[in-house]
């Protein structure tokens, strides 16, 4: 947080570690989709653990934010309240897209192009260095 004085309440760390819990989980669920050559899948649990991992945290610090699953909109607010995370949160920011290209048909003439193995592989490994941190500072206090 921006106010190290500051500690979080004990509701919203509880809440956050809940947070955290489907954020592990659709990690996994990434991994195994990836393992299956369901690229699209894949990139969908991704899209859907960044999304809950920012919100996570910002539940963790008290900050309101609206229902929504654009990761640029929920990375402006958390990185002011925490300003460590800024590079995660900018690496989380191309990833909104995830959450819809491959969940419905397109109606677009060209079709957002699923990520490669590597990408998602990087996203992967990423995002668990995040949760990883997410996890710590949850523990703090």
């Amino acid at each position: 947080m921006s106010d190290p004085d500051q500690r979080p309440k004990p509701e919203n760390r509880q809440e956050a570690k809940r947070w955290l819990e489907i954020v592990d989980e659709d990690i996994d669920v990434a991994i195994a989709a990836a393992r299956l050559s369901r690229r699209g899948a894949s990139a969908y649990h991704v899209q859907q653990a960044a999304e809950k991992l920012l919100k996570a945290l910002l539940v963790l610090a008290g900050e309101p934010f609206r229902r929504t699953h654009d990761l640029n909109d929920l990375a402006i607010r958390l990185v002011p309240v925490y300003p460590q995370f800024i590079q995660q949160a900018e690496a989380v920011r191309p990833l909104s897209i995830w959450g819809i290209a491959y969940r419905y048909p397109s109606l677009e003439d060209a079709p957002e192009p699923l990520p490669d193995s590597e990408e998602l592989e990087r996203s992967i490994a990423m995002l668990r260095e995040f949760a990883e941190l997410a996890h710590s500072l949850i523990q703090e206090g």
